[in-house]
């Protein structure tokens, strides 16, 4: 197991809803896709097409196997700490179905990423003065005046002659969030292709789906 502090999923989502951000759960499935953040199995099975299965305890999980929860639309069945089942391809050599048991998060590496894309800092929590009729001290959150949103200014601009963007590009060009571009790229408007653990999206598809350029 890695050095990161594995933390379960309900404390993770906390950690995301401290920052009063909404959609915790797909907030933290899209920092796992886009390997922003490291996340383990207790148990992941990998078995290939007409070959035997290959299990692994304690192992982290790729960005890949996040990119087929979210498309499987699996991620609250992930989060809930059940097994997720992949279902792989039937050709041979094609992808291979994968079971993941036991999902965990690094805290090091979410709260780096809270850290880095969120203007505040988390929630903090103000004793209320008891009241005469209570003889306890209770807590409740403070408010920050401004709310924790992701920046774009680690985005680069996409240049001119550029053939393919990241995924944070294609969002800062075209205004959609995460879940509308993997959305795109599913049902084949955004054409996506791979480099090594990157997902990239074709310059030429963004244009003909904003009917503009985007290139600077």
């Amino acid at each position: 197991m890695s050095v990161h502090q594995p933390i379960p999923p309900t404390k993770a989502i906390e950690l995301v809803e401290l920052r009063n951000l909404d959609g915790a759960d797909c907030l933290l499935a899209d920092f796992a896709a886009a390997g922003l953040i490291k996340t383990y199995a207790l148990k992941r099975e990998v078995r290939p097409v007409g070959g035997p299965t290959e299990m692994v305890r304690d192992a982290q999980i790729p960005p890949e196997d996040w990119e087929r929860i979210i498309a499987c639309k699996k991620v609250s069945v992930a989060l809930k700490g059940g097994t997720v089942r992949l279902e792989g391809s039937t050709l041979h050599g094609g992808t291979p179905s994968v079971r993941i048991t036991g999902i965990s998060f690094s805290e090091t590496s979410l709260v780096k990423v809270l850290d880095r894309y969120c203007v505040t800092t988390p929630t903090n929590f103000a004793k209320r003065t008891p009241t005469p009729n209570s003889d306890t001290t209770l807590n409740e959150p403070f408010s920050p005046s401004k709310s924790c949103k992701p920046t774009n200014e680690d985005v680069q601009p996409i240049k001119p002659g550029a053939l393919t963007v990241s995924v944070a590009q294609a969002m800062q060009a075209t205004g959609l969030g995460r879940t509308t571009i993997d959305k795109l790229m599913r049902n084949g408007t955004l054409h996506r292709t791979k480099a090594g653990r990157r997902t990239l999206i074709t310059v030429e598809s963004i244009e003909r789906y904003v009917g503009v350029k985007v290139r600077q």
